[in-house]
């Protein structure tokens, strides 16, 4: 193993990651507790988010592009033949399974959210942004929804979680710390992406949340 260590994670992919994870909380928090108003604003930190992770998977850094850590089945299967030893090298990004799970991710809280934009409170008071392109009754079946998918959501984060301390475990691989200071004890260095292109996106998505924010009636 290198004693040296490389930068395998950059700030805005970190940043994005730790963002979610508390745009997440503050949604379950003000849900639970019905604090209607901050949950919405939550909600739109989330889509914006994912929205901006999804677009760096495309522009960002080396291991933030979805073409260098999604596999096909094969790779995939061949890495969970794997799981079992303990001293496999660590890969600079997310390894094929990881790698799922981050499609799982971003794709379940897509959905909450989408879902949530068109849901109908009870009284009407606090729904979506684009719930008036639905009816009430379909609005309040996918509020319904709307709570049915974050609990997929606990689960599939109960799974990451569940992961993370099993690498931690049995591996010896503390996935968290790189997650935090971008280094780790990999040859393999990435390479990252300029800052004019997270820029751009953050101004494009920025917009386009705003938009729905309004139900697209911004003129």
């Amino acid at each position: 193993m290198s004693t040296a260590k490389s930068r395998i994670w950059d700030l805005p992919t970190r940043l994005m990651h730790w963002a979610l994870v508390i745009s997440i909380a503050v949604c379950w928090w003000t849900g639970t507790h019905n604090d209607l108003d901050y949950h919405i604003y939550s909600g739109y930190a989330a889509l914006w988010i994912v929205l901006m992770r999804i677009y760096w998977g495309f522009a960002g850094a080396s291991t933030a592009q979805f073409k260098n850590f999604v596999r096909g089945p094969r790779a995939v299967i061949a890495y969970v033949r794997t799981l079992h030893w303990r001293n496999t090298a660590h890969t600079p990004g997310h390894n094929p399974l990881g790698a799922l799970s981050v499609l799982a991710l971003l794709g379940v809280v897509l959905t909450v959210v989408v879902l949530g934009l068109f849901a109908v409170d009870v009284d009407g008071l606090y729904s979506g942004p684009m719930s008036l392109y639905v009816t009430f009754k379909k609005g309040r079946h996918l509020a319904h929804l709307h709570y049915q998918w974050f609990e997929y959501l606990l689960y599939v984060i109960g799974l990451h979680l569940a992961a993370v301390a099993f690498y931690y475990v049995h591996k010896r691989h503390n996935l968290v710390t790189p997650m935090i200071t971008g280094k780790a004890h990999i040859e393999e260095e990435m390479t990252g992406a300029p800052l004019w292109r997270f820029v751009l996106g953050a101004v494009v998505i920025s917009a386009f949340v705003w938009a729905v924010s309004k139900g697209f009636y911004i003129f």
